[in-house]
Order: C-alpha cells, then sequence, then structure tokens
C-alpha cells in the first residue's frame, strides 16, 4: 500500500528574537541574526563565495535524518531587486530550481521528476515567501522519492532562499519542520535586533567559532564597538605572548577580541560603563584552548599554563599585581 504524503506547508507564528546565546551568524551589512537551530535543525557551517553575485550559505543540519537546510543570500549580480515575494524577480529565482532539477533529469542523475505543488507562505505577516516543491528518486539511490522544498523572497536588494530537502522516511515530520524555518527567517527578516542584541550575539557567534568566517566578521564587530568605550578596563600585560614582527603567534589578535567578548557580556546587559575583567580574562583562556585543540593557533605556554590553572579566579587576583 503507498503512503501519500500530504506537502501543505504549516506556518508557526509567533517566532522571537532567538537572543544571544542561540546566534551562530551575523550578516552585518543587513542586521540579519541567523539561529543556531532553524526548525530543530542545527546550525553547521556557514559558506562565503568567491563570486560576490553568488552570496553566501548558511547550511542546517540534523544527523541521523536526511533533513537538510541551505539559506542562500544573493543579489545574482542585478542592479536592482523589488522587495517581496512575487513578481518577475523572484518568479525567475523558482524557474531556475526547476531548470536546475529539470537539467538534471536529462544528464542521468535525477529521475522520476514530479512539481508536487506551488504556493505562498505564510499567508499573512510583512515577509512572505513563494514556494515550490518537487520530488525526485535519485540515481544510485533507493527507490523512495527525496522531495526538494524551496522558498524565495526579497528584501534589501537581496534574495532570501531556503532549500529544504528531505527523503519519503523523514517526510511526516517535514511539514511541521518547514513551516518553523520559514516563520523564523521571515521574523529575522522583518524584525532585526537592536543595537545592544547585535553586540551580545556578535560576541557569542565569535567565542563559538573564533577563526571561522563568521567568527572574524563578528570580532572585527565587537572590537570596534569596544574601542569606543574608553572606560573598560584593559590589563594589556595579560596579553603574554611576544609581539615583535616576526614572533607574534599565528591568530594571537583573536584572544584580543575573546577578552572583550567576555567582557561586554557583562557590560553591555548591565549598561555598565565598566567592569567584566575576570570574565574577560577566563573568556580569552577558553579561546585559546579551543583554538589549539581545532590548531588554529600557535602554541603561547604562558597562556596555555594559564588556561589549565585549577582556580582562574586565583590566578586572576594573583596576576592582578604587577611588579
Amino acid at each position: 500500500m503507498k503512503r501519500v504524503v500530504f506537502l501543505g506547508w504549516l506556518l508557526v507564528s509567533g517566532v522571537a528574537f532567538a537572543g544571544a546565546d542561540g546566534s551562530a551568524f551575523i550578516d552585518f551589512e543587513r542586521g540579519w541574526v541567523f539561529p543556531k537551530e532553524l526548525g530543530g535543525l542545527k546550525y553547521r557551517v556557514v559558506e562565503k563565495y568567491e563570486e560576490a553575485s553568488l552570496g553566501y550559505s548558511v547550511f542546517y543540519r540534523e544527523k541521523k535524518t536526511s533533513f537538510l537546510a541551505e539559506v542562500i543570500v544573493c543579489d545574482l549580480g542585478l542592479g536592482s531587486i523589488p522587495d517581496g515575494w512575487v513578481g518577475e524577480a523572484v518568479a525567475s529565482v523558482l524557474k531556475d530550481v526547476e531548470t536546475e532539477l529539470e537539467w538534471q533529469r536529462k544528464n542521468g542523475k535525477i529521475k522520476n521528476l514530479k512539481k508536487r505543488g506551488s504556493a505562498v507562505v505564510p499567508k499573512e505577516g510583512a515577509v512572505r515567501f513563494s514556494s515550490s516543491v518537487f520530488q525526485y528518486v535519485e540515481k544510485g539511490g533507493a527507490m523512495a522519492p527525496v522531495f526538494r522544498a524551496t522558498y524565495v523572497t526579497a528584501i534589501q536588494n537581496h534574495f532570501v532562499k531556503l532549500k529544504f530537502t528531505f527523503s519519503q522516511a523523514d517526510a511526516g515530520a517535514a511539514k511541521a519542520m518547514a513551516g518553523k524555518m520559514v516563520a523564523q527567517l521571515a521574523e529575522m527578516l522583518a524584525n532585526p535586533p537592536d543595537a545592544q542584541e547585535l553586540l551580545l550575539a556578535s560576541c557569542s557567534v565569535f567565542l563559538d567559532d573564533p577563526a571561522g568566517y563568521g567568527g572574524r566578521l563578528a570580532a572585527r564587530y565587537l572590537m570596534a564597538k569596544a574601542q569606543a568605550m574608553d572606560d573598560l578596563n584593559v590589563y594589556t600585560h595579560l596579553f603574554a605572548w611576544p609581539t615583535g614582527y616576526w614572533s607574534k603567534p599565528k591568530n594571537a589578535d583573536l584572544l584580543i577580541a575573546a577578552y572583550f567578548a567576555g567582557m561586554l557580556q557583562v557590560v553591555v546587559p548591565q549598561q555598565l560603563d565598566c567592569g567584566g575583567e575576570f570574565e574577560a580574562f577566563s573568556a580569552m583562556l577558553d579561546t585559546y584552548e579551543l583554538l589549539r585543540t581545532k590548531e588554529q593557533i600557535d602554541d603561547i605556554p604562558k597562556i596555555g599554563e594559564w588556561a589549565k590553572h585549577s582556580d582562574r579566579r586565583a590566578l586572576y587576583d594573583e596576576l592582578l599585581v604587577v611588579e
């Protein structure tokens, strides 16, 4: 007996800003904060393309399932893109999806290609998406179909496209998952965070992946903001690495950014002029350990020794006394 899967996508409304700790990547130019989880799928990586017109992609995936989501932000080299979810530009992007799948079918990469429908979701709201759903069977794979749902809107002179793929086995959970993803994206695009939320999100994104593309973007942002706060206490003798032109360790500057990230996470929520010095020191040590684990920073013996200390608070108090 065949199992029939109904592909009418549900929108879950009322999704709010995920908060700094739930942030994975920030598009600072447009003020968009991508969450660590999208519709229940975990953030994996962001990829920035060399060709500027292709923009970047943010990938989400859940292990042990077929669910894969890719959020693409690009302008495709167009000089002007009208805002909205209908019109020639958005229709062209959706047509490209069909053209790509048809090319794969003709070249034997997929078979049994069928269009399952199209819609505009959500039914109301400031940001909505035009969508299309296709199914096909992959060459060399199981005979069970694969589904690809694509959602497209245009805002701030860019296309935002969600590509969501899954297998027949996971189709039952896909309806609610797709709704949550679209809801989160619509909220993100329509209601960007305020300045304080953006700064705290940049601290969280940087500390999670300091050497990654998103982490480095966040580091530049938070460092620029920190340098404009004249009252912050900075104990430069805690930056214990060689500073000569030829001897500066690789990525040592990321530890300075970590210092400020830890500090800002204290002073910004409490609206303090200064403070968070110990948290700054501890964040720097945590970041050093993370970078060393991933082989993204040269060995700095003194920092490594401090990072392994059993009582960081006592160590910090001791280090404050400078002869």
